[in-house]
């Protein structure tokens, strides 16, 4: 290295030691927070993913009767099978005062495949009959550790009997919550109630069946045709209980729960917006700073010039001197993102960590910090490399000519002055469609992060919009129930939801749903279209149509109750509720007549009766019912549920996008209007008024201001539109967002008004300044 330009990079070191490492905090900080951000996607985005390989997630779960041995017996040799756990399965009841039934499997984990997570407690011990671990959600709701509860098992007769009504014959067990485990999904072949070897061999014989989790072979198809021959050897042994305990297949690992992911895209979504908005403003703070610095040694690169330096040497004198500023923001945006470790994935996501606690990202530290030192040399050299390039001194950026429109403004020359100003490069370093775009983008983002959190508001305190709105469900209704709710004052309305699955005549199984109106009118969320009046008309919900190309008029065919296939006309789009509280998006809206063309042979639909009470009459008759009658009240899908934990979410980074972006803005703006000092100074001796110079710096503000929001808002309300229907239609529910006009109104004019605010500052400054003092200083 020349000598020359060590002791240029020494020089301009001493003569900047505030200003750069300043510069490097501020670099590394914001830096950091965009690393930071990073880290915490990927361990968002990383969360389920990470527990499903954790837990040994199964490939195929099921249930089997007990009524179904050789069923039992052949699973593990089917072909494709390498590894099964088939542990007993219990109902039972739960001795109270409200009726409440459990389901519940016992025996040891093998860990391939199926090994729960304890996040809370411990493992039951083997020897204990009596110790059990639940679900986060059953842990949250009824049965926190410490919890002791006397049950009494059902027995296959008595599942039999769900529509008739029975008394618990099985043994009676009491149970006592020892942990609490994690897992990617619960219910269905997975119960939230798990005990351990102990109770499996004390109560064994005495369960309704067994859960069955296998490992497949993961050959192409192996699920398809493990399908297939799990069918033929259901058919080959039918069970009593089919009604009830359906020889149905989840298939976990390869079908994860839509809301899940709907929830995790909508986190990441917003993690990067926040990281985009920062590292713009990060960049354009950084070069900013280093553009004004750098236009201060422009005298003396023409010394430079003349003692024989090229401007290469003088650009890596420069940046010598901030390679020290630049290794404190690398060494800080590294520590920001250790510290980052120590936050859980966001919003719902943090349900599916599967190592809770601090966990550093030491490779996002290490590579992100060093490629913060790296932006802050290159930013360096160009923001130099341009502050050199920009006109001398003497050059006036304001033409000497004018179009016509410049011509018609020659009345009011701060307006013409400041439209030229705001789109020159001279002496202010930035390109103004730069700054333009980066306050649209942080408009932008403000605007459809509140619209998805307007929406998102509405759609977690408006349970209709995903069918949850009824007071009171009473599970397995049966009629005399149903008749005495019809006649009760305290119902405002009342209706029968049958439920019953089918078969596509491509493949596949989907619910179907018919709703049969006892008492008033009960509410529907009809998104399109209409309700089916005819048996081969059908409605479906959104995310079925999404997933199957589905429109009004299309046509799906089912296999009907006579196994011959039946055509369904479409005739709208309808989110229902269903009696098995299935994930929401996977069932059809039929009539009741059309449910029973298309019901398998020898099935029973499943009953609810939705209560929809008076107001303020609902607890009362839950607390009545409850008595009796396994009821549920207002219980939120998981899918809804993943969504409600990202609640406040919109809001925060609403707040922090607007925190960034306007610090950004006020900076640009404060930094152009000194650059521009000297065209201020010769205006004023041209006999402009102080009230003119406000008044060109406010048009210069308005330049940057007013584009971006007749940008930012088209642009953020088209982006909230597309992001929230890719959500809603994942999960099930209308799309439509709720525009918040006061929220956007508000914004529409704090930006400009804001802008011109700032714009006043230096204004003042100018004011206050003779003009001979500016030119002097300049």
């Amino acid at each position: 290295m020349p000598p020359g330009v060590r002791l240029v990079a020494r020089a301009a070191l001493r003569e900047r030691r505030w200003s750069l490492p300043a510069l490097g905090i501020a670099l590394g900080l914001l830096g950091g927070l965009v690393l930071g951000a990073a880290a915490v996607g990927e361990r968002t985005g990383t969360a389920y993913d990470r527990l499903v390989e954790a837990v040994h997630l199964d490939d195929v779960r099921t249930i089997v009767p007990a009524d179904q041995p050789a069923l039992l017996a052949a699973l593990p040799r089917l072909p494709g099978v390498v590894r099964a756990w088939t542990p007993e399965a219990w109902i039972v009841q739960i001795d109270g005062p409200r009726v409440r039934f459990a389901s519940l499997i016992a025996g040891a984990p093998p860990g391939d495949p199926v090994a729960p997570v304890i996040v809370d407690g411990r493992a039951p011990d083997p020897a204990a009959p009596d110790e059990v671990v639940v679900s986060e959600r059953v842990a949250e709701q009824a049965m926190p550790i410490g919890t002791e509860a006397p049950v009494r098992m059902l027995t296959l007769d008595n599942v039999a009997d769900f529509a008739v009504g029975f008394t618990p014959a099985g043994p009676e067990a009491r149970i006592r919550v020892v942990g609490v485990a994690r897992m990617p999904s619960w219910g269905e072949a997975l119960p939230d109630v798990v005990a351990g070897p102990g109770f499996a061999a004390t109560y064994s014989g005495t369960g309704i069946g067994h859960a069955a989790y296998l490992r497949l072979d993961g050959t192409p198809g192996a699920e398809q045709r493990f399908t297939e021959d799990f069918a033929a050897a259901s058919a080959a042994a039918p069970s009593r209980v089919a009604d009830y305990l359906s020889p149905t297949l989840d298939l976990p690992r390869s079908t994860p729960d839509a809301g899940v992911r709907a929830a995790e895209r909508a986190l990441l979504v917003g993690i990067a917006l926040f990281a985009v908005v920062v590292g713009l403003g990060a960049v354009q703070v950084l070069g900013l700073g280093l553009l004004r610095t750098a236009a201060a040694a422009r005298p003396t690169r023409s010394v430079e010039s003349a003692l024989g330096m090229t401007t290469g040497q003088s650009l890596a004198a420069r940046a010598l001197a901030a390679l020290p500023a630049a290794v404190l923001a690398g060494l800080l945006g590294g520590c920001v993102v250790v510290a980052a470790g120590s936050l859980e994935p966001l919003g719902s996501q943090a349900r599916f960590e599967p190592t809770p606690g601090f966990r550093p990202q030491w490779a996002w530290a290490a590579l992100g910090g060093a490629s913060l030192t790296v932006l802050f040399l290159l930013v360096t050299v160009a923001a130099t490399a341009l502050a050199w390039r920009t006109s001398p001194v003497g050059e006036s950026p304001v033409p000497t000519r004018v179009g016509a429109f410049a011509e018609a403004l020659r009345r009011w020359p701060a307006v013409l002055l400041g439209s030229r100003l705001a789109g020159s490069t001279a002496r202010r370093g930035m390109p103004p469609a730069v700054t333009v775009l980066a306050a649209a983008a942080a408009v932008a983002g403000i605007v459809a992060t509140v619209t998805v959190g307007a929406s998102l508001d509405r759609l977690v305190g408006s349970p209709g919009r995903w069918a949850g709105d009824a007071d009171v469900v009473v599970v397995d209704a049966r009629e005399p129930d149903v008749a005495a709710l019809a006649v009760d004052e305290r119902v405002a309305a009342l209706s029968l939801t049958e439920t019953a699955y089918t078969r596509l005549a491509d493949g596949g199984a989907l619910g179907v749903v018919a709703i049969v109106t006892r008492k008033g009118t009960p509410p529907l969320e009809l998104l399109s279209g209409r309700v089916p009046a005819a048996p081969d008309e059908v409605a479906v919900n959104p995310r079925l149509a999404v997933d199957r190309g589905l429109a009004e008029g299309d046509r799906l065919t089912l296999v009907g109750a006579d196994g011959a296939p039946h055509t369904m006309t479409v005739v709208g789009s309808v989110v229902v509720a269903r009696e098995d509280y299935g994930e929401l998006g996977q069932d059809l809206l039929a009539t009741p007549e059309g449910l029973a063309l298309v019901t398998p042979p020898r099935t029973l639909p499943l009953l609810a009766a939705q209560v929809y009470a008076v107001p303020g009459k609902g607890p009362a008759i839950a607390e009545e019912l409850a008595g009796r009658l396994e009821v549920e009240q207002a219980a939120m899908p998981e899918s809804i549920r993943n969504l409600a934990d990202l609640v406040a979410l919109p809001g925060l980074l609403a707040a922090v996008l607007a925190a960034v972006a306007g610090t950004g803005l006020v900076h640009s703006l404060l930094v152009g209007a000194r650059r521009l000092a000297r065209e201020m100074a010769v205006f004023t001796v041209l006999g402009a008024t102080p009230g003119q110079v406000r008044a060109t710096l406010g048009v210069l503000a308005a330049a940057v201001a007013v584009p971006a929001v007749l940008l930012g808002v088209p642009v953020g309300l088209g982006v909230a539109r597309l992001f929230w229907w890719q959500v809603t239609s994942a999960i099930g529910v209308g799309g439509d967002i709720a525009v918040p006009v006061g929220p956007i109104v508000l914004l529409v004019a704090a930006v400009p008004v804001g802008a011109a605010l700032v714009a006043a500052i230096p204004a003042l400054r100018y004011a206050r300044t003779p003009a001979s003092l500016s030119l002097a200083a300049l």
